[in-house]
């Protein structure tokens, strides 16, 4: 079932070659590049001018920098998703985009393969988030029946998250981008559940996984990932974890893999 036409892409990057080979990349069935900047100084007008859906934006940007267009845009635009593309091996160039809403990252040099899954995973949320909404919350005048923390440096799959737990009585008490900053709110709200990316700055899922069985042993840990790997799947098994979350994922199945592992 498709659910949206294709969709709009802004592309701000100054190196005129990455600019040539994401347009060339985008511009197919689903995907429309509908302008280029090479800089940020003229962001916003050709946001309103233009209302892409998506802005693919490199946080090494000329005379204003890419984090802070990030955060304006967030601020301005909280309906609009932004990938970082970056050719940086800083975990903090990843951990602050995160902080401030990256929807995801595109990692110089980057391959079709990874700009479209990237792209891909971030319109599948998207897509979701629309179905999700047009549901009625069954809990929605009860108390919550369970309490969740959810760890995630992409800012549309934890509003995805938070929104399927919500729908089935599970309150999100704390989002965390990074796997420290997961321990650290795990730590100092003890939820039922934590729900813990694999692949995360700072502190990967498997790392913060093994921290939070040792230190809070009450709390359910599910692991999210788009790797269905045994290996990964054994190693956190070893260290804990009570399930696994595919990504993409569908709100019925989330809601399937939580709801057992709550009542187990």
């Amino acid at each position: 079932m498709q659910l949206r036409n294709r969709i709009r892409v802004l592309i701000v990057d100054d190196c005129a070659a990455t600019r040539i080979t994401l347009r060339a990349i985008l511009n197919n069935n689903q995907y429309e590049v509908i302008g280029e900047l090479n800089d940020g100084k003229k962001l916003d007008s050709t946001i309103a001018k233009l209302h892409p859906q998506i802005i693919c934006l490199d946080h090494l940007l000329p005379e204003k920098d890419g984090l802070t267009l990030l955060s304006e845009i967030r601020a301005a635009y909280p309906h609009i998703s932004v990938v970082m593309i970056t050719g940086s091996d800083d975990i903090a160039v990843r951990h602050n985009a995160a902080m401030l809403g990256a929807a995801g990252f595109i990692c110089k040099p980057f391959s079709q393969k990874q700009v479209i899954e990237v792209l891909q995973a971030d319109a599948h949320t998207e897509d979701m988030l629309m179905i999700a909404a047009k549901q009625v919350n069954p809990f929605a005048d009860q108390p919550y029946h369970a309490r969740a923390v959810i760890a995630d440096d992409s800012l549309t799959m934890r509003r995805l998250l938070t929104n399927i737990l919500a729908h089935m009585g599970v309150e999100v008490i704390g989002e965390a981008y990074d796997g420290k900053q997961a321990v650290e709110l795990v730590s100092e709200h003890r939820p039922d559940i934590a729900c813990l990316d694999f692949e995360m700055p700072v502190m990967n899922g498997l790392e913060a996984l093994k921290i939070i069985h040792h230190q809070n042993a009450a709390t359910k840990v599910i692991m999210i990932t788009a790797l269905a790997s045994r290996e990964l799947f054994t190693q956190a098994t070893n260290a804990g974890a009570k399930g696994y979350i595919i990504k993409p994922f569908h709100p019925d199945k989330v809601t399937q893999s939580v709801s057992r592992i709550l009542a187990s």
